[in-house]
């Protein structure tokens, strides 16, 4: 070094002496080698670094913090330069350094400190984290509840910036005794037993609290309502009483109170507070709990018509029927009442409609009237039609019929109007049978009789309808016969026939009678589907009498029976429900070389059950005494029949 120092100009000297101000130890050899003189350096004290405590710094936002710089020697020495460095701060908008040293937080961030005393400069880093918690205040501050009412508490936390917050969602909230409240995790403090509690906030380390204080609410008012009601006799209106108590809730305490009423016969009230009009005047009303009360003023008057209305079952009432009207009263009170006896009825046309004190109106001409209800000064009118008269019944003639099976027999329709007139319309109503199987009706009431049984026919004509009662009995096919025995003389014959209308085979129960009405002869005999059966009456149905005596002239009864349950046409145990055509055909002698031929059908009527039982009965007693003699014959295979069975 003084080697150096030796070889510098004048002017370097003189530049290092006056960078040297300020170092406590200055050695330098300029002065002699400027005089001319020798000196030796010595060991002199000079500064080495600056350090900044805390190297490192974080502060929430709204702290200060104090950094100190100390100077460090080159002999080991350390000297507090604080006050007298230079500071600066890298991000003045993040934090300002004052010339103490002090570092006050602008925003959050991050910013270098450094700090510079005689040329050397130390340096930190200063982090500004959010502003921290610094407190926490519970309001209301010492609140008073009642059982099982509640408080909203609400928890303000005051931060490092000044800044506040509510906190009241975020903090933990408890209370100590638990038995007196209950606190809920938002702060709804609810007041559970009369006592003393107290109510803790907290959030980290950082709490607040509340002094709460539950007692029983005292009543403190009544309200009546409603004020300065009115009644009719008879009605009521249900008073409320409301107290408000010290907690200023308030209760339904009608069912409560103690009712009464002064003077007494005017009003009753009933102990919830249901008050009923008795007499007209007025009553004053109170409600007493404890030594609290409530009046209420109550009138009672007579109820004053406002309204009449008049009711009828239609718009329109056809001509000669007769209809009720009603007329309603409805009052101030709201109530209504029944006057149509009452009232005063008018009609503006009575030779249209006519009215009766009762409000009955009869229609007597087509036409429009106003019917008008009267009371005193109040009265209603209402428009009435009269129209074109409607059926008001049915008669089905005839009323009861008892056909044969396969017989046909016209059903008329008759429509009674409600002026009184009738009317045929038997093609412009709607028939129909209960159980066509039985009877058949067609559009024109057409009656066909089917299978025997009884059903009921109907005829309607919009809502009014009629009926009639029908009874299909079994066919009983009659005819006479005369037997001409004399030589030259063609037999008379009988023909059935089967039309196929059930789809299968028929039976034909014949009982033959003698002129004294005693059976002769009985058979049954299969006729075919689509089949005809002829039968001779000498040869077949008079050949083989009970008696042995040819029969002259007697009387042929058929019976049509269905085969399916008697395959054998066993006449003594038939099936009578089937119809077959049957006629007759005679030759009569007119004289010695002329003969007449007639073809009679066998007249069909239906067959009683008595009737029915005398001839099984009579047959089966033929076949049991006649020894083979009794039986008549249903003719040749090849005619469509069988031989006779029994």
């Amino acid at each position: 070094m003084d080697l150096i120092l030796r070889s510098l100009r004048p002017w370097t000297c003189a530049i290092l002496l006056g960078l040297a101000v300020g170092l406590t130890v200055v050695s330098t050899g300029c002065g002699a080698s400027r005089m001319g003189q020798s000196s030796s350096p010595s060991a002199a004290k000079h500064l080495v670094s600056v350090a900044i405590v805390p190297p490192a710094g974080t502060i929430p936002l709204g702290n200060n913090l104090q950094f100190r710089a100390s100077a460090l020697f080159s002999d080991g020495s350390k000297t507090d330069v604080t006050t007298i460095a230079a500071w600066t701060s890298a991000q003045p908008k993040v934090a300002f350094m004052s010339a103490a040293g002090m570092a006050t937080p602008k925003a959050i961030g991050e910013s270098d400190i450094s700090a510079v005393y005689e040329s050397v400069s130390g340096s930190s880093t200063l982090t500004v984290a959010p502003p921290a918690l610094v407190s926490i205040a519970v309001t209301p501050q010492s609140p008073l509840l009642t059982p099982n009412h509640s408080v909203q508490l609400s928890a303000t936390g005051t931060f490092t910036d000044g800044s506040s917050q509510d906190l009241s969602g975020a903090v933990t909230w408890s209370s100590t005794a638990t038995g007196v409240l209950t606190i809920s995790s938002t702060g709804l403090a609810t007041g559970n037993s009369p006592g003393a509690a107290n109510v803790i906030a907290g959030m980290g380390l950082i709490t607040g609290s509340d002094k709460l204080a539950v007692a029983l609410p005292t009543l403190v008012s009544i309200a009546l309502s409603p004020q300065s009601l009115t009644l009719t006799p008879t009605h009521s209106a249900q008073l409320k009483a409301v107290g408000t108590y010290s907690d200023l809730s308030t209760q339904d305490i009608s069912a409560s109170v103690a009712w009464s009423a002064i003077p007494g016969g005017i009003v009753a009230v009933s102990t919830n507070g249901l008050a009923t009009g008795k007499a007209l005047g007025a009553a004053t009303i109170t409600a007493v709990s404890n030594t609290v009360s409530a009046t209420d003023k109550v009138t009672v008057l007579a109820p004053t018509l406002k309204s009449i209305s008049i009711t009828s079952s239609g718009a329109s009432i056809p001509l000669g029927e007769n209809q009720q009207l009603s007329a309603t009263g409805t009052y101030n009170d709201g109530s209504t009442q029944d006057l149509t006896s009452s009232v005063q009825w008018a009609s503006s046309n009575l030779a249209v409609l006519s009215l009766s004190s009762v409000g009955m109106a009869t229609a007597d001409a087509l036409g429009t009237v106003t019917v008008t209800a009267t009371s005193g000064t109040i009265r209603a009118t209402s428009q009435l039609q009269v129209g074109p008269p409607v059926v008001v019944s049915f008669s089905v003639a005839p009323a009861n019929s008892v056909l044969a099976v396969g017989a046909q027999e016209q059903l008329s329709a008759l429509a009674k109007f409600s002026d009184g007139t009738t009317q045929n319309i038997t093609t412009s109503v709607s028939w129909s049978s209960a159980d066509p199987a039985i009877a058949n009706i067609s559009n024109q009431g057409l009656l066909l009789a089917g299978h025997a049984g009884e059903t009921i026919i109907s005829v309607s004509s919009d809502s009014v309808g009629g009926s009639a009662n029908v009874t299909v009995r079994p066919v009983l096919a009659v005819s006479y016969f005369s037997n001409a025995h004399t030589s030259g003389v063609a037999d008379a014959t009988v023909r059935l026939t089967n039309p196929g209308h059930t789809g299968g085979n028929l039976c034909a129960e014949i009982y033959v009678f003698d002129q004294d009405q005693q059976l002769s002869e009985c058979c049954g005999c299969l006729v075919s589907r689509d089949g005809l059966l002829t039968l001779s009456v000498n040869r077949d149905l008079t050949s083989n009498p009970l008696i042995g005596a040819k029969l002259k002239t007697g009387v042929l009864q058929i019976v049509p029976s269905d085969a399916s349950p008697n395959t054998a046409c066993d006449p003594t145990a038939i099936a009578p429900d089937a119809s077959l055509p049957a006629w007759s055909t005679n030759i009569q002698k007119q004289s010695k070389s002329s003969f007449a031929i007639t073809e009679t059908p066998f007249q069909l009527g239906p067959l009683g059950d008595g009737e029915l039982a005398a001839l099984q009965s009579q047959c089966s007693f033929l076949s049991t005494l006649g020894s083979g003699q009794g039986v008549c014959s249903c003719g040749p295979v090849a005619g469509g029949g069988t031989e006779a069975s029994r």
